[in-house]
C-alpha cells in the first residue's frame, strides 16, 4: 500500500475536497482517502501508484478515452448535447423528466449522472426540475458546460495542470472555475454561453466536476417528511443550504465514506445550526466509527477531527467556505468498542474478537 500526499488538495477548501474526492472516483481500484491534521492536506493510500506521477498518467488516460463529444470518463450518455438553437436539454418539467431518463440510460453511465445531478422531486421557481447545487451555470450556460469546459480546458495540456492541481494551484488566466472556486473571477454577463472568469485552477476544477455523483439526490432514511429535497451532503439553514462535509484521519475507502454520509446526512446524525455571532456550529457524535471489516462488534473511528461548510451566495454564487465551529456531543445510543485494525489490513485469524463471529 502506497502514500501518496497530494499538497495541492487542501481539505477546507470546497473545491480542494471535491478535487480530492472526484481523485478518488477515477481510480480503477480501491483507494483510501485521509487528511492531514496539521495544514489539512489530502493523503491517498492505493496500490497501483505509489507517486502523484503516477497518478497523473492515470487521470491523463482517462482524459484520452473520453469519446468525441462526451465530457466524463467512461460515460457517453451524459450530459446530452444541446443542438443548435434549442434549449437545455437537462433543464426539464417533471413531467419530462422520464423520457430524459430513458434517453440517457441508453448509453453507459447516463442514468447514474442524471439522476445525481437533476431531481424530479422538486421544481424550481420557474418550474423546472431542481438542479444539484454543486453544478452552477450563468447566464446561457448550459448544465453540460459544467463539465465539458474543465475537461477541455485540462486537455490543452494534461500533465502540467494535472500535476499542478494535486501538488501546488497555480491559477491560470482565461480558466474559469464554474462557481466551485471563490477565489477565481467570473462574468456576471446575461448572454454568457462559454467560459467567462479568470484566475482558476483547470486540474482541481476538472477532478471537482467529477465529484457530483458522489454527493447526489438520494432518499434520506425515514427523515423525508417535511425536508427540502436536497442532495448528499447539503442542508437547509434558515434560508440557505450549506454544504458540509468532515475532515479525518482514518484512511477510508468509498464504500465507508459512503456509510459516513449515510449516518450523518442520510440519517440526520449530523446537526447544524448557527451561533449569536453568525458562526455556522456543526454538531456530532463524540465517536463517528464505520463497522470493522468482518466484526458486527467492532468499530473503526475515523478520526473526524473538524466539520467544513460552504455556502452560496445567491443563486449564482460561487462556493464560498463559511467559518464553521465543530460541537462533540454524546452519542444517542451506546457504542461499539473500537477495532485497532484498518479494513484494507486484514489479521490472522484470532487477532481480534469477532471476525467469523465469534467475538
Amino acid at each position: 500500500m502506497n502514500r501518496v500526499d497530494l499538497p495541492g488538495l487542501i481539505g477546507d477548501e470546497p473545491l480542494g475536497f471535491l478535487a480530492a474526492v472526484g481523485l478518488m472516483d477515477q481510480l480503477m481500484e480501491t483507494s483510501y482517502l485521509c487528511w492531514d491534521r496539521q495544514d489539512r492536506h489530502a493523503i491517498l493510500y492505493c496500490r497501483r501508484h505509489s507517486s502523484v506521477a503516477d497518478l497523473v498518467d492515470h487521470l491523463t488516460r482517462q482524459l484520452d478515452r473520453i469519446e468525441h463529444g462526451a465530457a466524463i470518463p467512461h460515460t457517453s450518455g451524459f450530459p446530452v448535447r444541446r443542438r443548435r438553437g434549442a434549449p437545455d436539454p437537462l433543464r426539464v418539467r417533471p413531467a419530462d423528466y422520464r423520457s430524459l431518463l430513458e434517453r440517457v440510460s441508453r448509453s453507459s453511465g447516463g442514468r447514474h449522472w442524471l439522476e445525481a445531478t437533476v431531481t424530479e422531486r422538486a421544481t424550481d421557481e420557474d418550474g423546472f426540475c431542481v438542479v444539484n447545487p454543486l453544478v452552477a451555470v450563468r447566464g446561457r450556460q448550459t448544465l453540460g458546460s459544467f463539465w465539458y469546459y474543465p475537461m477541455r480546458d485540462v486537455r490543452q495540456d494534461p500533465r502540467r495542470l494535472l500535476t499542478e492541481a494535486l501538488t501546488s494551484w497555480r491559477r491560470v488566466d482565461g480558466s474559469e472555475g464554474w462557481l466551485l472556486d471563490h477565489r477565481a473571477s467570473y462574468s456576471t454577463h446575461p448572454g454568457l454561453r462559454g467560459p467567462g472568469g479568470s484566475g482558476a485552477v483547470p486540474g482541481a476544477t476538472w477532478l471537482a466536476t467529477l465529484a457530483v455523483t458522489t454527493f447526489g439526490y438520494r432518499r434520506r432514511n425515514g427523515v423525508e417528511a417535511g425536508r427540502p429535497v436536497l442532495p448528499n451532503g447539503w442542508f437547509r439553514l434558515g434560508a440557505e443550504d450549506v454544504f458540509l462535509w468532515p475532515l479525518w484521519t482514518l484512511p477510508a475507502s468509498s464504500n465507508v465514506l459512503s456509510a459516513v454520509w449515510n449516518v450523518g446526512w442520510a440519517s440526520d446524525a449530523w446537526k447544524l445550526d448557527r451561533e449569536r455571532d453568525g458562526t455556522l456550529r456543526a454538531s456530532i457524535g463524540t465517536t463517528h466509527g464505520v463497522p470493522a471489516p468482518n466484526s458486527i462488534d467492532h468499530a473503526v473511528d475515523l478520526g473526524i477531527f473538524t466539520m467544513c461548510a460552504a455556502v452560496r451566495h445567491g443563486t449564482q454564487g460561487p462556493l464560498t467556505p463559511v467559518p464553521t465551529a465543530t460541537l462533540r456531543r454524546a452519542d444517542e445510543w451506546s457504542s461499539y468498542p473500537a477495532w485497532a485494525g484498518w479494513d484494507w489490513r486484514y489479521p490472522d485469524v484470532g487477532d481480534y474478537p469477532g471476525k467469523y463471529g465469534w467475538g
